[in-house]
C-alpha cells in the first residue's frame, strides 16, 4: 500500500471526554474523502490532530511513511480549519505575509494566480476586515495552496459560500485530486456537496469510525403507468433486464437506455406512461440509517 495518509489507533482523551476512540483510516493519493457526522462527533478533533494543532493521547499519524511527529511531515499539508487573517491588511498583503512565513520568499506570481482562480483579483487591494465570511473562505483556500502541498485538509469548507463560491472551491478540490493526485480530506454537514465530489465517506460517531464506504453514484428511474402491471407483463419486463423491478403501477430500473425497450412492451400491452421520476440513491439515506443504529 502507498498511503498518502495513514492514521492508526488514534485516541484523544480530555478530562471528562473521549474525543477520538481508537480511530484508524487511510487515504490514497488523489482520493477525496469526506468526514461526516453530527456536531461533536470528533471530526474537527481528528483534523486538528492530523495538522499537529493538538497532540493525540495515543496512536500514530504518518504522511507517506513519515511520522507526523517529524516537523517536515507537516510542511506539505495545506490547511483551512478556520479563515484567520490580519484584518488591517489587504487580501494580497495577507497572502504575501503568509508566503514569506512559509517559504521565506514572496511568490507574487503564485499569489496572483490563486487570487484569479478564486475570483478575488478585483478585491485583492481591499482590507480583509471588509470581506464577507464567504470571501474569507476563498482567501483561506488561497492560503492553503501557497506552498507545494501534498495533502489538503479543510474543515467545513463550503460554509458561508454562495453558489459561485461553492463551485469554485469544488473545482479546485477536483483539479488538485484528479490532475495532481493530491489527496483531500474535509469535513462537511452538506451531504449534497459531499456526494457531488467525494470518492469516499467516513462517518464519525462519538469519536469512533462507524462507516467507511466508497461512494457509488447510482440513479433509479421510475416510470408510472396508467394501471397496475400484471404478473405476465412483469415477467416480460424483467426478462429484458434483471435489474427492472415492478410494483403496482410503477417500474423501477437503473439503465436509462432501457426506457425504449420498456416503452415498447408497455405499448404492446396497451399501457401508456403517465409520469417519470429519478430517485438518487443518496448519502442522506445512508447517513440517517447509520445515525439511528
Amino acid at each position: 500500500m502507498n498511503e498518502a495518509l495513514l492514521i492508526h489507533n488514534l485516541t484523544k482523551r480530555y478530562k471528562n471526554k473521549i474525543a477520538l476512540n481508537d480511530f484508524s483510516m487511510e487515504i490514497m493519493p488523489g482520493e477525496i474523502v469526506a468526514l461526516i457526522g453530527e456536531n461533536g462527533a470528533g471530526k474537527t478533533t481528528l483534523l486538528n490532530s492530523i495538522c499537529g494543532f493538538i497532540r493525540p493521547t495515543s496512536g500514530s499519524i504518518s504522511f507517506k511513511g513519515i511520522s507526523s511527529e517529524e516537523e517536515k511531515a507537516l510542511d506539505k499539508i495545506g490547511v483551512l480549519i478556520e479563515p484567520n487573517f490580519l484584518d488591517y491588511l489587504t487580501a494580497e498583503e495577507n497572502l504575501q505575509y503568509l508566503s514569506v512565513l512559509s517559504e521565506d520568499k514572496k511568490n507574487n506570481a503564485l499569489i496572483e494566480r490563486l487570487l484569479q482562480k478564486t475570483e478575488l483579483s478585483d478585491s485583492k487591494k481591499k482590507k480583509v476586515k471588509t470581506f464577507s465570511f464567504g470571501m474569507k473562505q476563498r482567501l483561506g483556500l488561497c492560503q492553503s495552496l501557497l506552498t507545494d502541498v501534498e495533502l489538503l485538509i479543510f474543515d467545513e469548507p463550503f460554509v458561508g459560500l454562495d453558489p459561485v463560491g461553492k463551485e469554485l472551491f469544488k473545482k479546485v478540490i477536483l483539479d488538485k485530486a484528479h490532475q495532481e493526485k493530491i489527496p483531500v480530506l474535509f469535513s462537511s454537514h452538506d451531504l449534497d456537496d459531499v456526494e457531488e465530489i467525494c470518492d469516499r465517506v467516513v462517518m464519525v460517531q462519538k469519536g469512533k469510525k462507524v462507516l467507511d464506504q466508497k461512494l457509488v453514484r447510482e440513479k433509479t428511474f421510475i416510470l408510472k403507468i396508467d394501471g397496475n402491471i400484471s404478473t405476465e407483463e412483469k415477467e416480460k419486463l424483467e426478462l429484458k433486464d434483471p435489474t427492472i423491478h415492478c410494483e403496482k403501477n410503477c417500474i423501477f430500473f437503473k439503465n436509462e437506455k432501457k426506457i425504449v425497450d420498456i416503452q415498447k412492451i408497455l405499448l404492446q400491452e396497451g399501457h401508456y406512461i403517465v409520469g417519470m421520476s429519478i430517485q438518487n440513491n443518496n448519502l442522506k439515506k445512508l447517513f440517517l440509517t447509520e445515525e439511528t443504529i
